[in-house]
């Protein structure tokens, strides 16, 4: 070999002896990696409803930012989730399995909200790779660090008008989701959510994962949600753009009224938009408006009140406010 000291030869090989399996494995991690962004998203979806992980969120909407420890546990085969608001107002949701309780309240007041939930309360993810190409195009934008972890930025952009833009920040090394950026019609950013912590190595305390003293202590207003089969919908919503579908149907009693509220939520996989139907009691502000990345529109309809909203853009709600009727009575 020339160029090198007879002594650094040596020297030379035995580095070479060392990087090149190190090489090889690189290699071979490369391979491994998911090669497309549906891939990604495939990932994504397992990791977080089957790993445990704890840390710390921070949510940025309305120029406000929001902070959160989140817990997230798999254990023989159930599923737990803790989210808590380190800063005021008291916001706390604890899902176990199928069933989520949502805790708000000040002063000693809270009002507690369960109902059926099968997705993380920290993430809408995609069931259906297919009818999400269908609506927006995948792919893959380089990597950068959040939260010390490299990670693979995949883009979502919208195939309509219906629909808005997602970047996704996911793990390398455990396909979380670390950061999530939503940009509406001009590219501008309306909501983001962001881990400044993650901890996916070390167990979570059991009292992690239950509600605070505080919620238990202090309940004063109950709102339970009972779900109801599709065909017990007595509204036909004429006018949903394509890939939103019914996701589930509900009843709850909103204190302290308690008065019947029907919610349909509807979905394409990421974006999901709700409507609520309620009987008329006083004038009804209707129109349009928006907080944040949810575009709202509320209308009165007959002796009724619709209201829907989602993090879609205003066209979206205008859209399927407007074909929402009362279904014909059968004959």
């Amino acid at each position: 070999m020339r160029g090198l000291p007879k002594q650094s030869r040596g020297t030379f090989l035995g580095l070479m002896l060392v990087l090149i399996p190190l090489w090889a494995l690189a290699g071979e991690d490369h391979a491994a990696a998911p090669a497309s962004g549906l891939e990604w998203l495939a990932g994504m979806r397992k990791a977080a409803s089957t790993l445990t992980y704890q840390g710390v969120v921070a949510y940025i909407k309305d120029q406000q930012v929001d902070s959160f420890k989140l817990y997230h546990q798999v254990r023989d085969g159930h599923e737990q989730e803790r989210l808590v608001a380190m800063n005021s107002p008291y916001r706390e949701v604890v899902r176990t399995d199928g069933n989520l309780a949502r805790y708000t309240g000040e002063n000693q007041r809270v009002v507690v909200e369960t109902k059926p939930a099968s997705q993380s309360v920290l993430i809408n993810l995609p069931e259906d790779s297919a009818t999400l190409e269908r609506l927006y195009r995948v792919h893959l934008r380089g990597r950068e660090y959040v939260a010390g972890a490299l990670t693979q930025v995949v883009a979502l952009e919208p195939k309509d008008g219906y629909r808005y833009s997602r970047l996704l920040w996911i793990d390398t090394e455990t396909c979380l989701p670390l950061k999530l950026d939503v940009l509406n019609e001009d590219g501008q950013s309306v909501e983001q959510m962001v881990f400044t912590t993650i901890d996916t190595r070390n167990p979570i305390a059991p009292e992690d994962l239950q509600p605070s003293s505080r919620t238990q202590s202090a309940v004063t207003q109950v709102s339970h949600r009972e779900a109801r089969p599709l065909e017990s919908l007595n509204w036909s919503l004429r006018r949903v753009p394509e890939g939103f579908q019914i996701v589930s149907y509900s009843l709850f009693m909103r204190p302290p009224a308690n008065q019947p509220i029907e919610h349909v939520l509807l979905s394409d996989g990421f974006s999901t938009v709700s409507v609520y139907i309620e009987k008329r009691g006083n004038p009804v502000n209707a129109g349009a408006y928006r907080l944040g990345a949810v575009n709202v529109e509320t209308a009165a309809l007959s002796d009724h009140v619709v209201t829907v909203m989602g993090e879609v853009p205003a066209k979206t709600v205008g859209l399927i406010a407007s074909g929402i009727q009362p279904k014909a009575p059968a004959p």
